[in-house]
């Protein structure tokens, strides 16, 4: 039985790469694209998506694992300058079963801070979207650290 994935009438991913919804990028690259999760469970939290439209982490090559795992790192390191965090969740989910929300293959970077519940799971439900202007508040903190590095 194959894995099923969120149905949904546009891919709200795709519509932020294509410029037909507003989202604060933090990097792009050929391949690979990074920007601030709008429902800010922990504060920076953010994704890393492939530029072209794939739904599981089994619809992905080696190549572009690698480049997307690379970004989730990178990103990670400069979460914890800018925001000064104490630990990071780097995960994804794969099919409506595993929790997957969004058609669009996708990794979560997280910061997690002292305080945090380690075991509270992201569950999109459970927050409210930031405001952009939030969002690309974040978004200028993470390419500050990352210039820094």
């Amino acid at each position: 039985m194959p894995i099923r994935v969120p149905s949904t009438e546009r891919c709200a991913f795709c519509d932020y790469l294509s410029g037909a919804r507003e989202c604060a990028f933090i990097r792009r690259t050929d391949h690979v694209s990074s920007f601030i999760n709008i429902r800010q469970y922990e504060r920076g939290a953010l994704l890393v998506i492939p530029n072209d439209h794939f739904s599981t982490a089994l619809d992905l090559d080696m190549e572009l694992l690698g480049d997307i795992q690379s970004e989730a790192v990178l990103l990670g390191r400069a979460l914890i300058r800018a925001f000064g965090a104490t630990g990071l969740n780097i995960f994804q989910n794969n099919g409506v079963d595993a929790g997957q929300t969004e058609p669009h293959y996708h990794v979560h970077v997280v910061p997690r801070y002292p305080g945090s519940d380690p075991h509270r799971v992201f569950h999109s439900r459970d927050f409210q979207p930031v405001p952009l202007t939030d969002q690309l508040e974040i978004a200028a903190a993470v390419c500050q650290a990352l210039s820094a590095n």
